[in-house]
């Protein structure tokens, strides 16, 4: 089992093949990515979110966002809570800005991976981005010999804000959602399996 850090419990991640090495006295301790004094919790179901840019439509259930505060009363209960705003715009891929700074090119969110196979990057300006990604769909032998192209979803934390930055391969736009309300229910997952908050 890992530890859930947006939970705070238990859940069961991916399955680790049996070479995998195992965590123990010795393992290297999570590397945490994003600092915050509030760190992010799914409070429900959120509204259907569907993209549709450059011929690949993708449309998916979601869930709301909320950003709780570390500190807790005697009762345990948060002693602050924040709705995000969620306030998304679909602009062209060259000089956007996301959390605060500008991007000449989508590129600049990906300047250096964290090693082989992650999913963490650092920006161009050196902040951690989470990148996921996911292949179009492919329905013969045909697409999956040629079909490459990816819906990708690069996230920044700033400020207990969380911004997403998503692109399908092929466009020239990119929309970004500053103060992310509901994400994907899939990117969720993926995002609560990574050590993103101290």
């Amino acid at each position: 089992m890992m530890c859930n850090a947006f939970f705070g419990k238990p859940f069961a991640g991916k399955q680790m093949h049996p070479d995998a090495p195992k965590a123990g006295a010795n393992a290297e301790p999570a590397r945490i990515h994003w600092q915050s004094d509030m760190i992010l919790r799914q409070t429900g179901a959120g509204n259907t979110i569907e993209r549709n840019e450059g011929g690949g439509f993708h449309s998916t259930s979601s869930v709301r966002l909320a950003w709780v505060s570390r500190q807790t009363d005697e009762e345990g209960k948060p002693l602050s809570t924040r709705t995000p705003q969620g306030v998304s715009d679909t602009v062209a891929s060259a000089n956007f800005t996301a959390a605060g700074k500008v991007y000449a090119t989508l590129d600049q969110l990906t300047v250096r991976q964290e090693s082989k196979d992650s999913p963490w990057y650092k920006d161009v300006y050196g902040r951690n981005v989470l990148m996921l990604t996911e292949r179009f769909p492919c329905f013969d032998t045909y697409d999956f010999l040629h079909e490459k192209r990816c819906f990708r979803w690069y996230y920044l934390c700033e400020d207990n804000r969380l911004t997403c930055v998503y692109h399908t391969d092929g466009t020239a736009v990119v929309t970004v959602t500053e103060d992310v309300l509901d994400v994907e229910k899939e990117r969720w997952e993926e995002i609560a399996e990574q050590h993103c908050f101290a």
